[in-house]
């Protein structure tokens, strides 16, 4: 409970630091909010705290928890820039910590209610901050093109809850997962609906093929640092809540429905790596990486039925921080039409920041020794201990059609170019992409969140 409440008082104090000339304090007020926050979640990892019956603070939110919060202080420290703007930086910073508040909830959610709740908390402050560039019209088209389609999700999500609701006769997640195994006739019938409708809003949130459309456009359009949060935080929150709900239906889910989510995961990872190859421009490609990366951690829900959180918490993290380095980087090329070749000469203007991205791009891919290699073994792991080898060599094909369109990046900085950016990175960025790649190694010798 405390946590929700750091985070949703530090979100009511960004709004009113106007009047109260703290705006110069929101950044460092953020970032230690979000580290009392992990704090307080490393003391749930052996204990139960049980909120209002509505959401629950145990082992699997806290270990969630933790990391959308060391995220979300790497993305606050390395897009702080984004926030400089005297005009908005308060409402900035509100967004995003209310945004944080939403995730919170749908780590934490032990009631479908909370989940809708924590689901629109989360997605309502991104739609704003995806359009926050209000001359631009891709981010006006991509904000515009999100809520739509957001929307449209929600109402799966509704009508999904609602035929679970009607099947079970209550909203508690673990009521209905007593009850799920032995219904029958017309209620089972409701249930397997309403676990499909929920299972397609989840697929929209992280972006899972075909429910995928949006986020090439929405990814290209925002600015970057508000795509390089999608693509970490409210993903890793969408996962979060969509394995809690995957958890409580084990062992009373036809075979049938069960193959059709092992197609999804079939689909999104080729799908995925087939378009990603041919794209030019760095946003575009990087969201259909994202989408392959998807495909990955729906292989290690659906296939991982013990100790799936510490697999996919994992996973989350090497994944976010690669993709945080990568952001960054674009960032710093301050160009967001940026095309493959924009990457041109980076080796030789800037030397740092062009291992950082050859870094990220490697571990992304799968390279060892960097942590992606063990995260994808991890997960290739859980799949062939259940049985499914064909996703492990679906998995290992796709993993080598990524290391292409990896690589043209990586080999593109190596080039000469007397158009390279040359500018100078701050001491707080050089640290930051220090810090990035240091975890890129370290977590290979700590592969358990």
């Amino acid at each position: 409970m405390t946590e929700l409440i750091i985070l949703s008082l530090t979100g009511v104090a960004a709004l009113v630091s106007e009047f109260l000339s703290l705006r110069k304090m929101l950044l460092p007020m953020a970032i230690v909010a979000l580290f009392a926050v992990m704090l307080l979640s490393y003391g749930h990892l052996q204990s139960v705290e049980s909120v209002y019956g509505m959401a629950e603070l145990n082992p699997f939110s806290s270990k969630f928890l933790m990391v959308l919060c060391g995220l979300g202080i790497l993305w606050l420290w390395g897009f702080r820039r984004f926030f400089e703007d005297e005009k908005t930086t308060t409402d900035y910073f509100a967004l995003a910590l209310f945004s944080f508040a939403g995730a919170a909830c749908m780590v934490s959610y032990t009631n479908l209610a909370m989940l809708f709740l924590g689901v629109e908390i989360l997605s309502i402050p991104i739609y704003v901050l995806a359009g926050s560039n209000k001359t631009d019209v891709k981010g006006n088209e991509a904000s515009f093109k999100y809520f739509l389609l957001g929307a449209f999700s929600s109402c799966f999500l509704l009508l999904g809850i609602a035929l679970l609701y009607g099947a079970t006769g209550t909203f508690d997640l673990g009521e209905i997962s007593a009850k799920a195994a032995n219904l029958t006739g017309e209620n089972q019938a409701l249930l397997q609906v309403g676990f499909v409708l929920t299972v397609a809003a989840f697929a929209f949130k992280v972006a899972a093929a075909p429910f995928h459309f949006w986020a090439p456009d929405v990814y290209e359009g925002s600015p970057t640092p508000v795509t390089a949060y999608m693509v970490t935080v409210v993903k890793v929150a969408a996962f979060a809540a969509l394995l809690k709900f995957f958890q409580a239906f084990q062992g009373a889910i036809p075979q049938t429905v069960a193959w059709a989510v092992y197609g999804l995961c079939f689909l999104t990872l080729m799908f995925a790596n087939f378009v990603a190859a041919s794209q030019k421009n760095v946003k575009r490609l990087m969201a259909y990486s994202s989408i392959s990366h998807t495909g990955f951690m729906l292989m290690g829900i659906f296939c991982q039925e013990k100790g799936a959180e510490n697999l996919l918490a994992y996973y989350a993290l090497v994944y976010g921080i690669a993709s945080l380095t990568a952001f960054r980087v674009l960032w710093y090329l301050r160009n967001e039409i940026a095309d493959i070749q924009d990457f041109k000469g980076l080796l030789h203007t800037n030397q740092l920041a062009a291992v950082a991205v050859i870094m990220a791009m490697l571990s992304m891919a799968g390279i060892p020794p960097l942590a992606g290699f063990i995260a994808k073994y991890r997960v290739l792991a859980a799949a062939s201990a259940a049985g499914q080898g064909w996703l492990v060599v679906v998995g290992i094909l796709a993993s080598l059609l990524a290391i292409y369109y990896y690589f043209k990046i990586i080999i593109v900085m190596f080039e000469p170019s007397e158009t390279a950016p040359d500018r100078p990175l701050h001491l707080a960025d050089k640290v930051f992409l220090y810090v990035c790649c240091g975890l890129l190694i370290g977590l290979t010798v700590w592969p358990v969140v």
